[in-house]
């Protein structure tokens, strides 16, 4: 959850750069002393003809010159035989010096490079068989549709990328916490799942009221584990502590991040949706809708990693002291109660703001059909979304049935 409203600390002024002066490396090796008296030796001719040497006899020197000649013969022909084999290449290689591998950077360095997605065609749920029946239009009780107590909700087939039942799905409103499903989205576009960030003080410093990891400033974790403590207990200070990291670093990071947020919502074509912070305070400038919220989880099903996150109950985060992985214990457990309680249920992402209330995007699957379900300002959020899923599965089977 995102929390009580409260208005964000102002965010701090963006480093000018990394102080300290450059390390002092020793002079190269070469050029040394005894490189220069070994010339000065070269060019000094009574070193190398001394002047009382005594005269050779005649026979000495044939005997010389018939040794230097089969010598210079027997070269040329190892020469010879090394050209017809290939010369060069037929040596064999020399033995590679294995390359350190480079230190893992905990701490932005500046912007990241933006890796190159692969495009994919956009989600897109039809509303045409959903319009032509106007009792499930007007979420008539004799249609089976549930009254839910959400002032906005949908049930999207997602196998048959079909809607099924909505209720103002096009309303731009406040959605608390269900933003760490772009967040979560985000992270993992720019950056491996296995890098290790530092937790700056910013992300520290949350209001009491919100949800936290519990984040201390100088703890070094990897991504998959604060996308633990942003998508279970949903934790702002993971949200910050992901977005100043793997924007870059510093409030120029921070405010990177929140524009790719919105880059991929452009990307997605989520036309009412807009996002001013990774946690999902309220802010006037922040707010989706009940069909863009569809889309998304429906976008995050599609990573791996994250479908393992959103449906886990618990996870156990061991404390360390190993250098470069220096972090407390967390134990963050999912506060999507319908992991336990609704058959098929495959997670996704719960939130709340005074201002926004209770706000849930829930996903399950059942006989092969995967729905996704969201309720905005809600007052009894998880059964809303679990009536929403059950008419669903019933109506997927329906037009399943009528063809």
């Amino acid at each position: 959850m995102a929390g009580r409203t409260e208005t964000p600390a102002p965010m701090p002024r963006p480093r000018s750069g990394r102080s300290g002066s450059r390390p002092a490396f020793p002079e190269p090796f070469g050029g040394a002393p005894e490189a220069a008296s070994r010339r000065n030796i070269g060019n000094d001719p009574s070193y190398l003809r001394p002047s009382r040497l005594p005269p050779r006899p005649p026979r000495t020197r044939r005997l010389e010159v018939i040794l230097t000649g089969g010598g210079l013969f027997l070269l040329l022909t190892v020469v010879w035989s090394w050209w017809a084999q290939g010369g060069s290449s037929r040596l064999a290689p020399a033995t590679p010096v294995p390359t350190p591998p480079p230190a893992v950077t905990v701490a932005a360095m500046g912007p990241p490079a933006v890796p190159t997605a692969t495009p994919k065609p956009p989600i897109e749920f039809s509303f045409a068989r959903f319009e032509s029946d106007p009792a499930i239009v007007t979420g008539a009780p004799s249609a089976g549709v549930p009254n839910i107590s959400g002032e906005a909700g949908i049930i999207v087939d997602v196998t048959q990328r079909e809607v099924l039942y909505a209720k103002q799905p096009h309303k731009q409103m406040l959605i608390a916490s269900t933003t760490k499903i772009m967040t979560a989205m985000v992270a993992l576009d720019h950056a491996p799942i296995d890098r290790v960030f530092v937790v700056p003080p910013e992300a520290t410093r949350i209001d009491p009221d919100n949800t936290v990891m519990g984040l201390a400033t100088g703890e070094q974790l990897s991504l998959e584990e604060l996308l633990y403590g942003l998508m279970l207990n949903s934790g702002n200070d993971a949200a910050e502590a992901i977005a100043y990291g793997v924007g870059g670093g510093g409030a120029a990071g921070r405010a990177r991040f929140i524009g790719w947020m919105n880059e991929k919502a452009a990307t997605l074509q989520l036309r009412n949706t807009r996002f001013a912070n990774p946690s999902g305070l309220d802010d006037p400038a922040h707010y989706s809708s009940p069909y863009d919220l569809a889309v998304m989880g429906t976008a995050l099903l599609g990573y791996p990693d994250l479908r393992t996150i959103v449906r886990t109950p618990r996870k156990i985060i061991e404390s360390s002291k190993v250098p470069g992985r220096v972090h407390g214990w967390f134990g963050p457990v999912n506060l999507n109660s319908l992991l336990t309680s609704y058959r098929g249920a495959i997670g996704l992402k719960p939130g709340y703001t005074e201002d926004a209330g209770y706000t849930l995007v829930a996903a399950a699957e059942r006989d092969g059909r995967t729905v996704v379900s969201v309720t905005l300002n809600s007052r009894r959020h998880f059964s809303d979304c679990a009536q929403l899923m059950d008419f669903g599965f019933r109506r997927a089977s329906q037009l399943a049935a009528s063809g």
